[in-house]
């Protein structure tokens, strides 16, 4: 790479930062949810009137969808994204994290310093993180499918079910709906996320599902081979003592029952993540102001973070004792999933 070409670079990622402020706004005002659901080119006035939105910051908003290439213009200046191209519009639910990341990275600086805090807490961060968090999985019900994939000795009856991080419990709300007659329980370590996601079960009609605030390490006594399944997504890299949570997962699983895993899919070398920008962005970059901290907040803290990699991750499993009977991507293009049995 020469110096043309790195100054390039930089400044493409300045840009590239910039342009995720005109995606979540095509998100949270549903310029894009109006633009998928379209079978012919709009003006932007349409668009606008669509929306109930202004013209004018719908028209600039339009030219920066066109410069990306997101949204195409025909010859009569008509606004359209092609159907073939509609389904990668999932990919938007990653700025879920960008109203926020102001927030974040200011507490994630005094980090950095060597006289600063080792981090922060599960369940420190603002409240509004748990909101956009819930909303980033615009497809639960997907997910949830995917997961099950590996783990088809589950029926639609007599299970019980552990959701385990669940924060505002989007994915819980999904497995009531595939387990409408199971036992299944929602466990964060944060209040303010428990008490959201008891919020948004009351609101939309869902009963049969307990939320509670506990402590991962330390899960309720009786709870000894208590779970069929236990679901822990997007967890394990965030966890200060993953080793001790492994263990409590181990001890309320029943006998033959499955733990599915779900994390970040980098690879532990950075060598072998050279040139992959969606690595560095999605992985690495929110990592350092969002996933790290938490992993390092107590004393001894494991510090893994999403650089602790995918192939680490399964030795960690393996040598614990957990048998890895299926490894998949699942959801995103930076998920994989372990379903594991238990160990």
């Amino acid at each position: 790479m020469d110096l043309k070409e790195y100054s390039q670079n930089i400044s493409n990622f300045i840009a590239g930062s910039y342009i995720t402020s005109s995606l979540t706004i095509g998100r949270d005002l549903g310029l894009f949810d109006e633009l998928k659901k379209l079978d012919k080119p709009v003006s932007s006035q349409q668009l606008a009137d669509a929306c109930n939105l202004k013209e004018r910051y719908v028209q600039e908003w339009l030219g920066c969808m066109v410069a990306t290439r997101i949204v195409s213009i025909d010859t009569s200046d008509k606004y359209f994204i092609p159907t073939s191209l509609k389904p990668g519009l999932q990919g938007i639910e990653f700025a879920f994290l960008f109203p926020v990341i102001g927030t974040l990275t200011a507490k994630a600086k005094k980090c950095f310093r060597k006289d600063g805090p080792r981090g922060y807490p599960l369940g420190d961060e603002p409240d509004e993180v748990f909101d956009v968090t819930d909303d980033r999985m615009s497809d639960t019900d997907t997910v949830v499918t995917q997961l099950l994939e590996p783990a088809k000795k589950l029926t639609k009856s007599m299970v019980t079910i552990l959701d385990l991080g669940s924060g505002a419990g989007c994915l819980t709300r999904a497995l009531r709906r595939h387990f409408p007659d199971a036992e299944i329980y929602g466990v964060d370590y944060s209040e303010v996320a428990t008490t959201k996601a008891i919020a948004a079960a009351k609101a939309e009609g869902i009963k049969n599902v307990k939320f509670l605030k506990e402590d991962a390490t330390s899960l309720p006594a009786d709870w000894k081979g208590k779970f069929d399944w236990v679901i822990l997504y997007d967890l394990l890299h965030d966890l200060a003592d993953h080793v001790s949570v492994m263990k409590e997962v181990n001890r309320v699983l029943k006998d033959g029952g499955d733990a599915s895993i779900t994390d970040p899919e980098v690879h532990s070398n950075h060598r072998d993540n050279v040139g992959d920008s969606y690595v560095a962005g999605v992985g690495y970059a929110l990592s350092s102001v969002s996933c790290l901290p938490r992993s390092m907040a107590i004393e001894g803290g494991a510090g893994y973070g999403v650089g602790w990699g995918t192939e680490n991750k399964e030795k960690f499993l393996t040598s614990s004792g957990w048998q890895v009977k299926d490894k998949r991507h699942i959801g995103s293009p930076l998920a994989c999933n372990f379903t594991c049995i238990k160990a």
